[in-house]
């Protein structure tokens, strides 16, 4: 027997996406080594790093990067990312808007949470919102799936995941976007049947909507804004090409 819930985006997703993360697309320990390498070659300061995580999800890269480093601030906009993560370091609010009247060492936007913002203008809010928290010299990273990955999703995806007794199944859709620079609006259909008593399976669906922007129209932002681009990379160490699937950006103040 199923029945149909609609929930907001992430009120029941959040409880398997640390699986469906680590499961298919990013190891843990790789995804750290990655991002220390960066802090490390782009940071001219070796001690009492300062990090400010916008978009930080459940808390598993900042655990990690606390370990090294001396995380202070970390900011999500869903509340049941942050209820999750049991951690009193955490603020809910806009990435685009907050003001902490405190300056960071490090601002980190991982996991193509940028993406999330549906509209260039709101992309422009957080680039200007991150270099309002960066100290002198401080550095600015984040990272996007290019249009090229988005356009391979739609193409040809859908994956199931068994979590416990739970079936989630992910798909993706694109629609005309009317913003100036995103051509699409790319959605994520999530779909969750939920074992709740005796075979009875509740089905859940959230939406989850991205965007991505031609990687010039970045550069030439961040630059505007008076951000020094010191590195673009795909990630894993890969040289940045027009089929590069996800891609990092370290811009200095």
């Amino acid at each position: 027997m199923i029945m149909d819930k609609q929930l907001k985006t992430y009120n029941k997703f959040v409880e398997y996406y640390d699986d469906i993360i680590r499961w298919n697309w990013y190891d843990l320990e790789s995804e750290t080594f990655f991002l220390n390498e960066l802090i490390e070659n782009h940071l001219n300061k070796k001690e009492k790093i300062e990090i400010l995580e916008f978009a930080c999800g459940t808390w598993t890269i900042a655990r990690e990067l606390d370990k090294k480093w001396y995380s202070v601030f970390w900011v999500d906009l869903s509340e049941e990312m942050i209820k999750k993560t049991k951690n009193k370091n955490f603020i809910v609010w806009d990435m685009t808007s907050i003001n902490l009247e405190k300056k960071f060492d490090v601002v980190l936007c991982n996991y193509n949470s940028v993406c999330h913002l549906n509209s260039w203008e709101d992309w422009q809010k957080f680039f200007k919102n991150a270099y309002l928290h960066l100290k002198e010299d401080g550095i600015l990273i984040f990272d996007i799936l290019t249009i090229f990955e988005f356009e391979n999703i739609t193409s040809d995806f859908r994956w199931f995941f068994n979590i416990w007794k739970d079936t989630v199944c992910l798909e993706m859709f694109k629609e005309e976007s009317r913003d100036v620079l995103a051509k699409h609006l790319y959605k994520w259909l999530i779909k969750m049947f939920v074992n709740s008593w005796e075979n009875n399976y509740e089905l859940i669906e959230e939406e989850i909507k991205e965007i991505s922007i031609p990687v010039e129209n970045i550069k030439n932002e961040l630059e505007k804004i008076w951000f020094n681009i010191k590195h673009l990379e795909d990630f894993h160490f890969w040289e940045v090409t027009d089929e590069s699937e996800r891609i990092y950006f370290v811009a200095q103040k």
